[in-house]
């Protein structure tokens, strides 16, 4: 199996979970409390092999304070 390598963290985003990264798993990430002012306030990520390298897709979530 290829493993991906652990993926960028964002700014006060958690990470659902912690392990070993592998082709085609999906990561859930969600916004930490008092960073959701803006939508989505979670996301996912997949690691996936394109053209023999191993890459995350984006994340297509922002966290925002929300007294900002």
């Amino acid at each position: 199996t290829d493993f991906c390598g652990p993926p960028k963290t964002m700014p006060h985003a958690s990470l659902s979970q912690t392990q070993q990264y592998y082709v085609g798993q999906v990561l859930h990430f969600k916004c930490q409390s008092g960073y959701d002012k803006q939508h989505p306030t979670s996301g996912t990520r997949r690691c996936e092999k394109v053209n023999g390298k191993i890459i995350w897709t984006p994340l297509d979530m922002q966290c925002i304070n929300d007294s900002s």
